[in-house]
């Protein structure tokens, strides 16, 4: 991770010790900081200490911390922050379960070859693994999966088992930019497989 610029302080606002990273609040903005950004100092890092940092740049090309060092901690700083929901959010599977059954009742009352369920559910645990390797990248600070390329996975029909990812895995599931993208990317693929597949009946009937 390079650095620049001058030295920053702020507050470890947010630290996941298992995971080995978290966020330092500065200036009214988070920025992100791995294990590997602290100076060497007695002891774990813990949400609620008073830190300086520099600000630098991962391997991701995105801002983080690094030189960090801790001046002192607050007690209690920790307990007095909101703690997050870490819960899944069931709503966020309704339409996957909907699509589910969808292509259920298009296959058997069209006769549609099964594949079409393969399909969908190859790819969907392929875009699981992508959204995996991406969440293991972010935490160990090293290059991460364009989202771009994720969204293109959504988009070839891998969005269910995104949804799965993002739920099971709290990634990607917070940033509103990327969700917009994602869902856009969701319904493109919805409308094209009923354009595909419910379309040419349609026509049939009216042809008829």
């Amino acid at each position: 991770m390079s650095s620049a610029g001058r030295r920053r302080s702020g507050v470890l606002a947010e630290w996941n010790d298992q995971r080995g990273f978290g966020f330092v609040e500065a200036g009214g903005k988070r920025t992100f900081v791995h294990i590997s950004g602290f100076e060497a100092a007695a002891g774990r890092p813990q949400a609620g200490e008073f830190v300086e940092f520099a600000l630098g740049q991962g391997p991701d090309g995105r801002p983080c911390a690094v030189g960090v060092t801790r001046i002192f901690s607050v007690p209690g700083r920790q307990s007095q922050r909101p703690v997050r929901r870490t819960g899944v959010d069931r709503l966020a599977f309704i339409p996957v379960l909907v699509f589910a059954m969808m292509l259920a009742i298009v296959i058997s009352v069209l006769s549609l070859p099964f594949w079409w369920a393969t399909y969908y559910l190859v790819v969907s645990a392929f875009t699981y693994l992508l959204y995996s390797w991406d969440k293991r990248a972010a935490v160990a600070g090293t290059a991460r999966t364009p989202e771009r390329t994720l969204h293109v996975a959504a988009l070839l029909g891998g969005w269910p088992g995104a949804v799965v990812a993002q739920q099971s895995l709290r990634h990607k599931n917070r940033k509103e930019s990327f969700q917009i993208g994602f869902w856009l990317a969701a319904l493109a693929n919805v409308v094209a497989f009923i354009a595909l597949t419910i379309g040419p009946q349609l026509a049939l009937v009216s042809a008829g």
